[in-house]
C-alpha cells in the first residue's frame, strides 16, 4: 500500500489520497491538485503535455476535471485509494469507448461479457466509435515505484503506446499479435478494443 513508500512521497500519495479527487481547489490543495496532474501526464509525448486536458476519476460519478485542455487528448489521473501507480491517456474521439467500459466494469463483466455488450452499442448505433485510428498511452506499476516528489516513474512501471483501430485483424493491420522486444504488434486483433501495442523502455 502506499505508506510503505519513502517519508516524503507517502506524504504527499497521503495528502492525493485525502484531497483527490473529492475536494475543491484551494490554496493549499493546489500543489497536491499540480502533482496528480503533472503524474497524470507523464504517458505523453512531452510536446502534448502542456495542451491535454486531465480529469480524475470517483467510483460512481462523473469524471472531475482537474485541467481543460485544447489538443485532444485526455488523460486520466492515477486513484489515490490502490497500491498501483496507473495513469493513461485516450484521444477525446476514443473516450466514449473509455466511458462505456466504465460502465460496464461496475457490473463485473468479464472481457467477453463487455465486448458483446459493446458490439450490441456500435451496431445499434447508441456508441459510435473514431473514424480514423487513435493514439493511446499509458503507465502501469506498483505504487511503490513512483516518486511523486520528482514526478519519476521507477523501471518496475511499464510505459507503452497504443494506436487503436477498431475491428481490424492482424492481417489488416499487416502485424505479429506476439510482442518481439519493442517491436510494434497487435492486440486484441478483430475487436472494438484491437489496436497496435509499442512497448517503450523504462524512462
Amino acid at each position: 500500500m502506499r505508506g510503505r513508500l519513502g517519508s516524503a512521497a507517502a506524504g504527499l500519495a497521503l495528502a492525493l489520497a485525502a484531497s483527490l479527487p473529492f475536494a475543491p481547489l484551494d490554496a493549499q490543495s493546489r500543489p497536491i491538485r499540480q502533482a496528480a496532474i503533472d503524474a497524470a501526464l507523464l504517458p505523453l509525448p512531452a510536446a502534448l503535455r502542456p495542451d491535454a486536458r486531465v480529469i480524475a476519476y470517483t467510483d460512481d460519478g462523473p469524471a472531475i476535471v482537474l485541467r481543460e485542455g485544447s489538443n485532444g487528448m485526455v488523460c486520466a489521473a492515477d486513484r489515490a485509494d490502490d497500491d498501483r501507480f496507473d495513469v493513461r491517456c485516450y484521444h477525446e474521439s476514443f473516450m466514449p469507448v473509455i466511458e462505456r467500459r466504465r460502465e460496464l466494469a461496475r457490473e463485473r463483466l468479464d472481457w467477453n461479457a463487455t465486448a458483446a455488450r459493446i458490439d450490441a452499442d456500435v451496431k445499434a448505433g447508441r456508441l459510435h466509435l473514431p473514424e480514423s485510428p487513435t493514439a493511446g498511452y499509458r503507465m502501469l506499476g506498483p505504487i511503490a515505484a513512483f516518486d511523486w516528489a520528482r514526478n519519476r516513474a521507477g523501471p518496475e512501471i511499464a510505459r507503452w503506446q497504443s494506436i487503436h483501430f477498431p475491428y481490424k485483424t492482424a492481417v489488416e493491420l499487416g502485424l505479429p499479435t506476439e510482442p518481439d522486444g519493442n517491436l510494434p504488434y497487435a492486440m486484441l486483433a478483430g475487436t472494438y478494443w484491437s489496436h497496435v501495442m509499442i512497448n517503450a523502455p523504462p524512462e
